[in-house]
């Protein structure tokens, strides 16, 4: 039965805009819910970060510091069915902002026949040594 849940979960999750893709992935960072990360991934990511995910409990992040004023900088159309988003966003703690950070996040429109929803494919990090990373992100040294 779990699995049925999760598979309603998972379809009611289906972007119809490459833009409405990472905002739903901000808003499961933003809430730490690792189930609404995965559910925007493609089938690729999911099966490469479905085994950390599931060790993390679906939980992402952490208390402090976390992950706020996120907004869209620059968005680069590689073709009509990939996009590349860059979003900025500021790891903040009650007692200090640990600065501006940013994310690039490519998004691909589903290639199955009648699918119309889109999923990210890569997202791409700086590393920061304040910060806890998502499974599916790729940290760059």
């Amino acid at each position: 039965m779990p699995n049925q849940i999760v598979l309603s979960f998972m379809s009611g999750l289906q972007p119809e805009t490459p833009k409405q893709a990472v905002e739903i992935w901000i808003l499961g960072v933003k809430n730490r819910s690792g189930a609404v990360q995965y559910a925007l991934l493609s089938p690729t990511l999911q099966k490469y970060t479905r085994k950390q995910f599931e060790e993390a409990g679906w939980v992402t992040g952490q208390s402090s510091p976390w992950v706020d004023h996120v907004h869209f900088v620059k968005k680069n159309k590689i073709s009509d069915t990939n996009v590349q988003y860059t979003i900025a966003y500021d790891l903040l703690t009650s007692y200090a902002n640990f600065g501006t950070w940013y994310k690039v996040i490519t998004v691909e429109k589903n290639p199955e026949p009648s699918r119309t929803n889109w999923f990210i494919t890569k997202i791409l990090t700086k590393y920061n040594q304040e910060e806890a990373f998502t499974p599916a992100e790729t940290i760059i040294k």
